[in-house]
């Protein structure tokens, strides 16, 4: 019985099928043929990481990515984020990627198709509490899908649904290898575009995008915000800037014309290089919430978001 039992184990590994990991009402279920990684709260699902190469079927090769989060999920289970949308294919629910980066003597970009793209290379955590979970992945930026130019770690903490609210803290931590490594928004109308972005769900489109400033309709570049959300009256998602965050308050370009969108545009129009050895960190939080709240409701989430920083 135990030399089957070991033998069933083997034959699990070898196919690849999910596995599932459980603690109370936390799980997280990997599917490696996928490469998907889920998080779940009971039967509702948080968000799925994807770490593994994902395309669309009918879309070409060149727009394989990975190393992003989609579904982002509602506190009801609905997807808050868009996928390989077909007016932007580049864009790929919640993910961070920039459109001028200059490494080896070369000028490339990771925002569309290039010579170079972020890999997953290792999981570091995955672990799961009562009603919480903790993911670390390391990932990789190869260049000719070959050559190591900056390394990327990537950590999520999942907190318990409270007052109608989810955070979820992420941090970014991003060094070069083997020599510098240069980051730039697009210099294009000057809009200086690139870095963490959301691209929401359909639902999100011709929306007004609020943030610790007001409202803003259509296309704003260059804003000076410490947050900014997407909502419904049935859901909503706000990204919030950590204190410590470089240049803070960032700079942000929002979109509601052609779909919701959010992008912390750091570092903007002004190049920042990294060095071998000096990583930068970038860290935020994402609030899930139910869209029918009062006014104010974001602001007061956002305060004790700094409150708990200042601590």
């Amino acid at each position: 019985m135990e030399y089957f039992m070991k033998s069933m184990f083997v034959l699990i590994l070898l196919i690849g099928l999910a596995w599932t990991y459980v603690s109370a009402q936390t799980a997280i279920v990997e599917d490696v043929e996928k490469g998907t990684l889920t998080v779940k709260d009971g039967k509702i699902e948080v968000l799925t990481y994807r770490f593994g190469d994902q395309l669309k079927e009918g879309i070409d090769p060149e727009q394989t990515r990975s190393c992003y989060i989609h579904p982002l999920y509602s506190l009801d289970g609905q997807s808050l984020t868009d996928d390989f949308p077909t007016d932007h294919l580049h864009h790929h629910g919640l993910f961070w990627t920039w459109p001028v980066i200059k490494t080896r003597g070369q000028e490339t970009q990771t925002w569309h198709p290039a010579n170079l793209r972020q890999y997953f290379l290792r999981w570091l955590k995955r672990e799961v509490h009562d009603n919480s979970a903790t993911l670390g992945v390391e990932n990789v930026w190869k260049l000719d899908g070959q050559e190591i130019v900056a390394k990327e770690i990537v950590i999520l903490n999942i907190h318990p649904v409270v007052d109608e609210g989810r955070v979820i803290d992420l941090e970014l931590k991003i060094e070069a290898v083997g020599g510098p490594l240069t980051l730039q928004g697009t210099p294009d109308q000057n809009k200086g575009y690139g870095g963490l972005s959301l691209r929401g769900a359909p639902m999100f489109k011709g929306l007004a995008v609020s943030t610790d400033q007001g409202e803003f309709e259509g296309e704003p570049n260059n804003l000076a915000l410490r947050w900014a959300d997407l909502t419904t009256d049935e859901m909503g998602v706000a990204i919030f800037v950590s204190p410590g965050h470089p240049d803070f308050p960032p700079s942000w370009i929002l979109r509601n014309s052609y779909a919701g969108f959010l992008n912390v545009s750091w570092p903007g129009l002004k190049p920042f290089t990294l060095q071998p050895g000096k990583p930068v960190t970038l860290r935020y939080r994402l609030y899930i919430y139910r869209g029918d709240v009062a006014e104010g409701y974001v602001q007061r989430a956002y305060e004790r978001y700094i409150a708990e920083y200042k601590q």
